[in-house]
C-alpha cells in the first residue's frame, strides 16, 4: 500500500534553501504556476515532471503541466488524457479527495506511489512504461471549501525513484508549497472574478449607455471596480493618460444620459 501522510502547518523553523524560498515567493505572481512550483521543488529535489489537476464532481481537470526539459511539455497533457479516459477511478486520490473535504481542518495529505504499485496493468503500461515513470509523489489540499487542488510530481528512468530521503525533503518542503499553491489559487480565482464582474459591466453599459464607445466602457466597467488610472493602464496596456482621456469623454457621455458620472455612481449602477 501507498504511505500517506497528513501534511502539517509550516513549522517557522523549516531549513530551506534560500532559493527555495525564493522559488515559492514567486509562484502567485508567476504567469505560470506549473513552472514556478516545478523550480520550487527541484531546488530540493530533481522531479521530471509537474501536473496541477483539479477535481470536480470526482472528475478530475488538468488545470496546467511542467516539464524539467520544456520540449517533453506535452508528456503531462498526453499522459493525463489516457488517464481521466481510462484509469482515474481507481486512483487513490479520490477517496482521500472525499477524506479531505469531510475534515475541513485537514490540511492536506501527501502521497507516494511507485508504478509497481499501481493497481491496474493497464494504467502501468499506458502510462508509467510508455514514459518510463518510475514513480509519483502527489500533494493534496483546499484552498476553498468544495475545491480540492491536486499537485503531481513524477520521476523517470534518467533520475531514478524518490528515494527515502528525497521523500523526507519533499515532506519537509510540503506544507509551504501547499501555500504557494492556494495563494496561486486565490489569485487566478480573483482574476477571473474580476474579469467577469468587468465583462458584466461592459454588457450593462452598452445597453444604459450605447454613446460610449469600447475603450470607453472599458474603462468605466473597471473604474466602478474600484480599479485606478495606473491599474486600468496596465489592465488595458495603454498609458495612464489615455485612460483619463476616455474618463474624461465618458464622464460627460453618461452625464449627457442621466447616469452617474464619477466612480461612487458607477460603483452603485454596476455591482
Amino acid at each position: 500500500m501507498s504511505p500517506i501522510w497528513d501534511l502539517p502547518d509550516p513549522h517557522a523553523d523549516a531549513a530551506l534553501p534560500s532559493r527555495a524560498v525564493a522559488a515559492l515567493l514567486d509562484v502567485a505572481l508567476s504567469p505560470s504556476s506549473a513552472d514556478a512550483l516545478l523550480r520550487a521543488v527541484q531546488t530540493v529535489v530533481p522531479v521530471d515532471y509537474l501536473s496541477l489537476v483539479r477535481l470536480r464532481s470526482d472528475r478530475p481537470e488538468l488545470v496546467e503541466g511542467s516539464a524539467s526539459r520544456p520540449q517533453e511539455r506535452a508528456v503531462v497533457a498526453q499522459c493525463f488524457g489516457i488517464y481521466r479516459r481510462h484509469y482515474y477511478r481507481r486512483d487513490a486520490i479520490l477517496p482521500l479527495a472525499h477524506q479531505l473535504t469531510g475534515r475541513p481542518g485537514r490540511e492536506g495529505v501527501a502521497l507516494h506511489c511507485r508504478a509497481d504499485q499501481l493497481p491496474d496493468a493497464g494504467w502501468r503500461a499506458d502510462i508509467y512504461e510508455r514514459e518510463r515513470l518510475t514513480d509519483r509523489f502527489t500533494l493534496m489540499h483546499v484552498p476553498a471549501p468544495g475545491q480540492v487542488q491536486v499537485i503531481h510530481l513524477y520521476r523517470d528512468e534518467r533520475q531514478g525513484r524518490f528515494l527515502p530521503q528525497e521523500v523526507e525533503r519533499l515532506l519537509g518542503l510540503a506544507p509551504l508549497l501547499r501555500q504557494a499553491h492556494a495563494a496561486a489559487w486565490r489569485t487566478g480565482a480573483a482574476l477571473a472574478d474580476r474579469a467577469c464582474r468587468v465583462e458584466d459591466g461592459e454588457r450593462r453599459l452598452q445597453r444604459l449607455a450605447p454613446s460610449l464607445s469600447a475603450r470607453e466602457r472599458a474603462v468605466c466597467a473597471r473604474i466602478a471596480l474600484g480599479l485606478s488610472a495606473d491599474g486600468i493602464a496596465a489592465d488595458l496596456d495603454v498609458a495612464p493618460s489615455t485612460v483619463i482621456t476616455l474618463r474624461k469623454r465618458a464622464y460627460l457621455k453618461l452625464a449627457d444620459a442621466g447616469l452617474p458620472s464619477q466612480r461612487l455612481g458607477l460603483a452603485r449602477l454596476l455591482n
